[in-house]
Protein backbone atom coordinates (compact mmCIF):
# COMPACT_ATOMS: atom_id res chain seq x y z
CA UNK A 1 0.00 0.00 0.00
CA UNK A 2 1.24 3.52 -0.87
CA UNK A 3 2.10 5.88 2.02
CA UNK A 4 2.43 8.76 -0.55
CA UNK A 5 0.36 10.94 -2.79
CA UNK A 6 -2.16 8.67 -4.36
CA UNK A 7 -3.08 11.34 -7.39
CA UNK A 8 -0.80 13.68 -8.58
CA UNK A 9 -1.80 16.10 -11.34
CA UNK A 10 0.34 17.86 -13.09
CA UNK A 11 -1.40 21.09 -15.50
CA UNK A 12 0.27 24.08 -17.22
CA UNK A 13 -0.13 25.43 -20.25
CA UNK A 14 1.43 23.73 -23.89
CA UNK A 15 5.52 24.02 -24.06
CA UNK A 16 5.27 23.80 -19.57
CA UNK A 17 6.64 20.20 -19.83
CA UNK A 18 4.00 18.47 -18.68
CA UNK A 19 4.63 15.07 -20.42
CA UNK A 20 8.23 15.16 -19.79
CA UNK A 21 7.83 15.28 -15.89
CA UNK A 22 4.90 12.74 -16.32
CA UNK A 23 7.66 10.57 -17.94
CA UNK A 24 9.86 10.93 -15.19
CA UNK A 25 7.84 10.14 -12.10
CA UNK A 26 6.33 6.62 -13.95
CA UNK A 27 10.31 6.24 -14.99
CA UNK A 28 11.16 6.72 -11.40
CA UNK A 29 8.14 4.40 -10.39
CA UNK A 30 10.26 2.07 -12.47
CA UNK A 31 13.07 2.36 -10.38
CA UNK A 32 11.23 1.00 -7.93
CA UNK A 33 10.12 -2.09 -9.62
CA UNK A 34 6.75 -0.98 -9.58
CA UNK A 35 4.59 -2.16 -11.93
CA UNK A 36 3.92 0.97 -14.07
CA UNK A 37 1.41 1.76 -17.69
CA UNK A 38 0.82 4.92 -19.16
CA UNK A 39 -2.57 5.68 -21.20
CA UNK A 40 -3.65 8.69 -23.74
CA UNK A 41 -6.85 9.26 -25.52
CA UNK A 42 -6.81 8.81 -29.47
CA UNK A 43 -7.67 12.73 -29.59
CA UNK A 44 -3.97 13.59 -29.33
CA UNK A 45 -2.78 12.18 -32.45
CA UNK A 46 0.44 14.42 -32.46
CA UNK A 47 2.52 11.45 -30.90
CA UNK A 48 3.41 8.17 -32.79
CA UNK A 49 1.28 5.25 -32.05
CA UNK A 50 1.34 3.55 -28.90
CA UNK A 51 3.83 6.42 -27.48
CA UNK A 52 3.87 9.45 -25.33
CA UNK A 53 6.25 12.19 -26.63
CA UNK A 54 7.39 15.52 -24.91
CA UNK A 55 8.34 18.31 -27.03
CA UNK A 56 11.68 17.58 -25.41
CA UNK A 57 12.34 14.40 -26.74
CA UNK A 58 11.75 12.10 -23.81
CA UNK A 59 9.52 9.39 -25.05
CA UNK A 60 8.00 6.22 -23.59
CA UNK A 61 5.40 3.51 -24.35
CA UNK A 62 1.71 3.96 -23.99
CA UNK A 63 -1.51 2.43 -24.54
CA UNK A 64 -3.97 4.47 -26.66
CA UNK A 65 -7.79 4.38 -25.62
CA UNK A 66 -10.88 5.49 -27.02
CA UNK A 67 -12.55 6.18 -24.57
CA UNK A 68 -11.76 6.49 -20.90
CA UNK A 69 -13.55 3.05 -19.53
CA UNK A 70 -10.77 1.02 -21.26
CA UNK A 71 -8.49 1.96 -19.35
CA UNK A 72 -9.92 -0.01 -17.00
CA UNK A 73 -9.42 -3.22 -19.24
CA UNK A 74 -5.23 -1.99 -19.15
CA UNK A 75 -4.79 -1.41 -15.64
CA UNK A 76 -5.40 -4.81 -13.99
CA UNK A 77 -2.03 -5.17 -13.31
CA UNK A 78 -0.30 -1.86 -12.84
CA UNK A 79 0.35 -0.36 -9.80
CA UNK A 80 0.84 3.37 -11.01
CA UNK A 81 -1.02 4.39 -14.05
CA UNK A 82 -0.40 7.34 -15.94
CA UNK A 83 -2.68 9.69 -18.02
CA UNK A 84 -1.29 11.62 -20.37
CA UNK A 85 -3.51 14.84 -22.19
CA UNK A 86 -6.47 14.66 -19.55
CA UNK A 87 -8.24 17.13 -21.51
CA UNK A 88 -8.48 15.17 -24.64
CA UNK A 89 -11.18 12.44 -22.12
CA UNK A 90 -14.96 12.86 -22.20
CA UNK A 91 -16.02 13.31 -18.01
CA UNK A 92 -15.95 9.55 -17.72
CA UNK A 93 -12.50 9.82 -16.87
CA UNK A 94 -13.77 11.33 -13.71
CA UNK A 95 -15.84 7.87 -12.75
CA UNK A 96 -12.66 5.76 -14.00
CA UNK A 97 -10.50 7.89 -11.46
CA UNK A 98 -12.75 6.92 -8.78
CA UNK A 99 -12.77 3.09 -9.41
CA UNK A 100 -8.67 3.34 -9.68
CA UNK A 101 -8.37 4.82 -6.22
CA UNK A 102 -10.79 2.27 -5.02
CA UNK A 103 -8.58 -0.30 -6.31
CA UNK A 104 -5.47 0.91 -4.33
CA UNK A 105 -4.05 2.18 -7.32
CA UNK A 106 -1.71 5.02 -7.43
CA UNK A 107 -2.44 8.05 -10.38
CA UNK A 108 -0.11 10.10 -12.22
CA UNK A 109 -2.19 12.39 -14.68
CA UNK A 110 -1.43 15.48 -16.45
CA UNK A 111 -2.95 17.78 -19.07
CA UNK A 112 -4.20 21.61 -20.17
CA UNK A 113 -6.11 22.99 -17.49
CA UNK A 114 -7.41 25.76 -19.87
CA UNK A 115 -8.15 25.82 -23.29
CA UNK A 116 -7.84 28.34 -26.11
CA UNK A 117 -9.87 30.81 -24.58
CA UNK A 118 -8.69 31.00 -21.03
CA UNK A 119 -11.46 28.83 -19.78
CA UNK A 120 -11.21 25.37 -17.60
CA UNK A 121 -10.71 22.47 -20.24
CA UNK A 122 -12.88 19.64 -20.04
CA UNK A 123 -13.12 17.10 -16.90
CA UNK A 124 -9.27 18.96 -15.78
CA UNK A 125 -11.56 21.36 -13.32
CA UNK A 126 -12.84 18.15 -11.50
CA UNK A 127 -9.95 15.57 -11.15
CA UNK A 128 -7.82 19.01 -9.90
CA UNK A 129 -10.49 18.53 -7.27
CA UNK A 130 -9.59 15.20 -6.60
CA UNK A 131 -6.24 15.44 -6.15
CA UNK A 132 -3.72 15.05 -3.23
CA UNK A 133 -0.86 16.95 -4.90
CA UNK A 134 -0.80 19.37 -7.63
CA UNK A 135 1.59 20.73 -9.88
CA UNK A 136 1.07 24.23 -12.27
CA UNK A 137 4.17 24.56 -14.49
CA UNK A 138 5.07 27.36 -16.48
CA UNK A 139 6.14 28.05 -19.92
CA UNK A 140 8.93 30.79 -21.23
CA UNK A 141 6.30 33.04 -23.19
CA UNK A 142 7.06 33.64 -27.22
CA UNK A 143 5.81 36.90 -26.56
CA UNK A 144 7.60 38.73 -24.45
CA UNK A 145 10.21 35.82 -22.77
CA UNK A 146 9.10 35.95 -19.51
CA UNK A 147 9.03 32.92 -17.71
CA UNK A 148 5.52 32.73 -15.97
CA UNK A 149 3.49 31.58 -19.41
CA UNK A 150 0.24 29.97 -18.31
CA UNK A 151 -1.93 30.69 -20.96
CA UNK A 152 -2.28 28.82 -24.51
CA UNK A 153 -2.73 31.33 -27.56
CA UNK A 154 -4.18 30.28 -30.80
CA UNK A 155 -2.85 32.05 -33.21
CA UNK A 156 -5.79 30.58 -36.16
CA UNK A 157 -9.17 32.13 -35.82
CA UNK A 158 -11.43 29.06 -35.08
CA UNK A 159 -14.46 27.86 -32.45
CA UNK A 160 -13.78 24.50 -31.88
CA UNK A 161 -12.24 23.91 -28.82
CA UNK A 162 -10.36 20.83 -29.73
CA UNK A 163 -7.92 21.95 -32.37
CA UNK A 164 -4.78 19.49 -32.15
CA UNK A 165 -1.52 20.91 -33.86
CA UNK A 166 1.47 22.13 -32.04
CA UNK A 167 1.65 24.94 -35.05
CA UNK A 168 -1.62 27.19 -34.04
CA UNK A 169 -0.96 27.88 -31.05
CA UNK A 170 2.20 29.12 -28.66
CA UNK A 171 2.77 29.63 -24.84
CA UNK A 172 2.33 33.29 -23.22
CA UNK A 173 1.87 34.81 -20.12
CA UNK A 174 -1.43 36.57 -18.93
CA UNK A 175 -0.12 39.87 -19.74
CA UNK A 176 0.73 38.78 -23.50
CA UNK A 177 -2.50 36.42 -23.53
CA UNK A 178 -4.90 37.73 -26.10
CA UNK A 179 -8.34 35.81 -25.90
CA UNK A 180 -9.73 35.49 -29.01
CA UNK A 181 -12.94 36.70 -28.00
CA UNK A 182 -11.24 40.30 -28.60
CA UNK A 183 -11.01 40.17 -32.17
CA UNK A 184 -13.79 37.05 -32.96
CA UNK A 185 -16.84 39.49 -31.75
CA UNK A 186 -15.78 42.43 -34.41
CA UNK A 187 -17.76 40.55 -37.20
CA UNK A 188 -18.36 42.49 -39.93
CA UNK A 189 -22.05 43.65 -40.74
CA UNK A 190 -23.55 41.72 -43.72
CA UNK A 191 -24.35 43.88 -47.06
CA UNK A 192 -28.04 43.45 -46.21
CA UNK A 193 -27.80 44.10 -42.76
CA UNK A 194 -26.11 47.56 -43.07
CA UNK A 195 -27.66 50.74 -42.61
CA UNK A 196 -29.29 52.51 -46.00
CA UNK A 197 -28.44 56.03 -45.69
CA UNK A 198 -29.42 59.03 -47.90
CA UNK A 199 -28.39 62.63 -48.20
CA UNK A 200 -31.15 65.04 -48.19
CA UNK A 201 -30.69 68.98 -48.96
CA UNK A 202 -33.05 70.31 -46.72
CA UNK A 203 -35.15 69.30 -43.57
CA UNK A 204 -38.94 68.93 -46.20
CA UNK A 205 -36.95 66.54 -48.03
CA UNK A 206 -35.82 64.37 -44.88
CA UNK A 207 -39.07 64.20 -43.45
CA UNK A 208 -41.12 63.64 -46.67
CA UNK A 209 -38.48 60.68 -47.51
CA UNK A 210 -39.78 59.06 -44.50
CA UNK A 211 -43.87 59.61 -45.06
CA UNK A 212 -46.43 58.14 -47.40
CA UNK A 213 -46.78 60.18 -50.46
CA UNK A 214 -50.66 61.10 -49.61
CA UNK A 215 -49.34 62.55 -46.39
CA UNK A 216 -46.35 64.07 -48.15
CA UNK A 217 -49.16 66.12 -50.57
CA UNK A 218 -51.49 67.23 -47.72
CA UNK A 219 -48.70 68.62 -46.05
CA UNK A 220 -47.63 70.87 -49.40
CA UNK A 221 -51.20 71.85 -49.72
CA UNK A 222 -51.27 73.14 -46.08
CA UNK A 223 -48.09 74.72 -46.96
CA UNK A 224 -49.05 76.18 -49.90
CA UNK A 225 -51.89 77.43 -48.95
CA UNK A 226 -50.61 78.99 -45.74
CA UNK A 227 -48.21 80.87 -48.09
CA UNK A 228 -50.56 82.18 -50.69
CA UNK A 229 -54.08 82.63 -49.10
CA UNK A 230 -53.02 85.69 -46.63
CA UNK A 231 -51.00 87.23 -49.71
CA UNK A 232 -53.93 86.99 -51.87
CA UNK A 233 -56.20 88.30 -49.57
CA UNK A 234 -53.85 91.25 -49.02
CA UNK A 235 -54.07 92.30 -52.98
CA UNK A 236 -57.78 92.10 -52.84
CA UNK A 237 -58.10 94.59 -49.69
CA UNK A 238 -55.74 96.87 -51.26
CA UNK A 239 -57.34 96.85 -54.79
CA UNK A 240 -60.61 97.63 -52.93
CA UNK A 241 -59.10 100.53 -50.72
CA UNK A 242 -57.62 102.10 -53.94
CA UNK A 243 -61.17 101.67 -55.84
CA UNK A 244 -62.91 103.36 -53.02
CA UNK A 245 -60.31 105.97 -52.46
CA UNK A 246 -60.50 104.91 -48.60
CA UNK A 247 -56.60 103.42 -47.61
CA UNK A 248 -56.36 101.78 -44.75
CA UNK A 249 -55.24 103.33 -41.46
CA UNK A 250 -56.37 106.53 -43.42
Amino acid sequence: MFSGYRFEMIVGCMSAGKSSELIRRIERARLAYLPTIIMRPATDTRSKANCVESRNGRTSQAIVVDRPTDILKYSSQALVIGLDECQFFSDEIIEVVLKLLSQKKKLIASGLDLDYKGNPFGPVPHLLALADRVDKLCAVCRKCGSDFACRTQRLVQASEQILVGDAQYEARCIHCFDPPADYQLQIALTQKDQPQLTLVSNTHEAVTGAIPAAINNAINNSINSSITNPMSNSLSNLNSSVNSGVYPGA
